[in-house]
């Protein structure tokens, strides 16, 4: 009996080991996944604040020289617009015979410009 009580205790305390030795693995893998996260929120932040300039700068080139009619706008920022413009559909559940004043709408938020090009809001709402 004296013999089974003594595995029975080195099998609790290599149990206890291993569960120490996991734990302290989970913990370290944790904050390393948390660092990268961090790191992945802060270039993502820098990369916001990049465009962010980047489209001020063009808004300010624009209203800086009145014989500018029109803010060009690339095609990223066009792709987006269009990402934004389909989900904003999906979720709305705008018909599609006000799409155009959707369209016509954010593009106007975005460039801050009155006057733009129709092939623009065509590709935005084309299917």
């Amino acid at each position: 009996m004296v013999r089974t009580h003594l595995e029975v205790a080195q099998g609790v305390i290599a149990t206890g080991y291993l569960v120490r030795h996991n734990s302290m693995i989970g913990t370290a893998k944790f904050r390393q996944d948390v660092d990268r996260s961090r790191r992945a929120i802060e270039t993502s932040r820098e990369l916001l604040k990049r465009l962010r300039q980047r489209h001020h700068d063009d808004m300010a080139r624009g209203w800086e020289d009145p014989g500018v009619a029109s803010v060009a706008v690339c095609a990223f920022d066009a792709d987006i617009l269009r990402s934004a413009f389909r989900e904003l559909v999906r979720q709305t559940g705008v018909p599609e015979y006000q799409w155009r004043d959707l369209a016509t709408s954010l593009v106007h938020e975005f460039t801050g410009c009155e006057q733009m090009e129709t092939g623009l809001v065509d590709w935005i709402t084309s299917k």
